[in-house]
């Protein structure tokens, strides 16, 4: 195969962390095997068992396990006595190219006396995991009704809608599962405990009120550029151009709302918002269909400021704090189940000697990293066992790493040996291409790499781009671009289409025959 400059990039980068930017279609494949394979057959070649290769799904793993050890039994037959890649060959099947679940299980079983688990535990099925949960929730909820605790009382009145606890059940549930995503799960939830305690010098700080900010501010931005390209169709020849004036003031209004430096300036400004109506002037040179285009986007964008006013200014501080004060105790006795069922799941798992696919990254996170109470992420630092890991591998390849989360991102950085001053991880993946928020990965984990990685070859945080695209012809990579440079930025999609993002083309095809014509065609459905 011959690969581009950029391709070559990837694969010859050594002595630096590296982050790859691989479009859909790059050849990423491709390249981290050849990168896999100089490893192995350079001159300062290492053992394919001490490379960690980390890839999405088991399928993938054992493609690129396969691609690996062919490539092996090809440079055998050009140099059937060489050693060192007979060596290769016998090691591939006991190499780390894995899935993180496997990796997380390997490190388990070889360290369970450190986190004091039975050796003969199993892996549970989701089924299993489901009822199991039933079970202790309906118990847990039965000893806090016997007990009558008034702050569990007071809870479970506000959560529960109607005769039954379902509401409630589902609200733990929620917590739980999304409490789990993190890497101390019970620490985040004593910190959420107390997202409700805020005071009128604390409010504009919350998290919460800085995006709902950011939010408005985006969808502000959004409908004044509609309302700038509505001005466009008011000023061509048949354009309805008596409304133009109307739609400059528009712009103007929704300009000084996103000027807006605090919550109650821009509530204020929500409340005090207007439209003037249409002139009702008539002019026959005026196409009609134009002049109903203008008035469907302005009824659009009305309709959008009105739900974002609803949904975030309808009440102003004063009301949206006292109303957090009555909801403080609810959530503070929320949390604190949370973390009641937690305990009573994970003692229920250990009587019965099973674990999920969570307790596999958790597992390995308490064996790898060392952690108090309260401590910062950041601040956590590698055990013992992480050390020797160090030691042992070479280098760390994450394929996918744009759907990684928080507990693996930790994980891997335990065994990486950046704190030793060494560069060893390469990471490959692509934001666009990140489709597992729902299974709470963290893309942007992927994107503060690729903000501060330079791209400059010196560095030690080194990043390459592969933008070309070899699977698909040109007109559909164009109509590709097209749309997604209209609807992709940072706050919609998490990443910038711009230059660095666009598809562009890397192969040649066979030109249409006999007056076929290829043109990109957008279907709505």
């Amino acid at each position: 195969m011959n690969f581009t400059e950029e391709q070559q990039e990837v694969i010859d980068a050594r002595g630096c962390n590296v982050l790859v930017s691989a479009a859909a279609g790059s050849g990423k494949t491709a390249v981290l095997v050849e990168r896999i394979i100089q490893l192995i057959t350079d001159r300062n070649a290492v053992d394919i068992d001490h490379l960690l290769v980390v890839t999405f799904t088991r399928a993938a793993a054992a493609q690129m396990k396969e691609r690996i050890t062919q490539a092996i039994e090809k440079k055998l037959e050009n140099d059937p006595e060489n050693v060192h890649l007979q060596r290769q060959e016998t090691l591939i099947h006991n190499a780390q190219i894995t899935t993180i679940d496997s990796f997380c299980q390997y490190v388990i079983r070889n360290n369970f006396n450190e986190i004091d688990l039975d050796p003969s535990y199993r892996v549970a099925d989701e089924g299993e995991m489901k009822l199991l949960q039933r079970d202790v929730m309906v118990e847990l909820l039965e000893k806090e009704y016997e007990m009558a605790n008034p702050d569990f009382l007071f809870c479970s009145e506000y959560f529960s809608t109607g005769n039954n606890d379902k509401a409630l059940e589902d609200c733990i549930m929620q917590l739980y599962q999304f409490s789990v995503s993190m890497p101390w799960p019970q620490d985040w939830l004593r910190e959420r405990a107390g997202d409700y305690d805020l005071t009128p010098d604390t409010f504009d700080d919350a998290q919460w009120i800085r995006a709902c900010m950011e939010q408005s501010r985006s969808c502000l931005a959004d409908n004044i550029a509609r309302l700038e390209k509505a001005i466009l169709i008011c000023e061509q020849p048949d354009g309805p151009y008596m409304y133009a004036e109307i739609l400059e003031k528009d712009i103007q209004s929704l300009s000084g709302i996103m000027d807006a430096k605090d919550f109650d300036a821009m509530q204020n400004s929500f409340m005090m918002l207007s439209f003037d109506r249409l002139s009702a002037k008539k002019d026959d040179a005026v196409s009609p269909e134009k002049r109903e285009l203008i008035k469907e986007i302005r009824g659009q964008i009305k309709k959008a400021l009105a739900d974002l006013q609803e949904d975030f200014f309808e009440q102003d501080r004063e009301t949206i704090l006292s109303r957090m004060q009555l909801c403080t105790r609810a959530v503070h006795e929320l949390c604190n189940l949370t973390l009641l069922f937690m305990q009573a799941f994970e003692q229920r798992k250990k009587e019965k000697n099973v674990i999920d696919f969570s307790d596999m990254e958790h597992f390995a996170l308490n064996i790898l990293v060392r952690h108090e109470p309260g401590q910062k992420p950041e601040e956590a630092e590698p055990t013992q066992v992480a050390l020797e890991y160090r030691d042992f591998f070479a280098e760390i390849l994450i394929d996918e790493y744009q759907d990684s989360n928080l507990v693996q991102e930790l994980i891997l950085g335990a065994i990486a040996r950046e704190g030793a001053g060494i560069s060893d991880r390469f990471m490959v993946g692509d934001v666009k291409q990140s489709i597992y928020r729902f299974r709470l990965a963290r893309p942007e984990i992927f994107m503060e790499k690729l903000d501060n990685f330079s791209t400059k070859k010196d560095e030690m945080n080194r990043r390459i781009d592969l933008h070309r695209n070899f699977r698909s012809r040109k007109t559909v990579l164009d109509g590709v671009n097209y749309i997604f440079d209209r609807v992709m930025e940072r706050t919609v999609g998490g990443v910038d289409y711009d230059a660095d993002a666009k598809l562009q083309a890397g192969a040649d095809f066979p030109e249409p025959q006999n007056g076929q014509v290829y043109d990109t065609e957008l279907l709505l459905i």
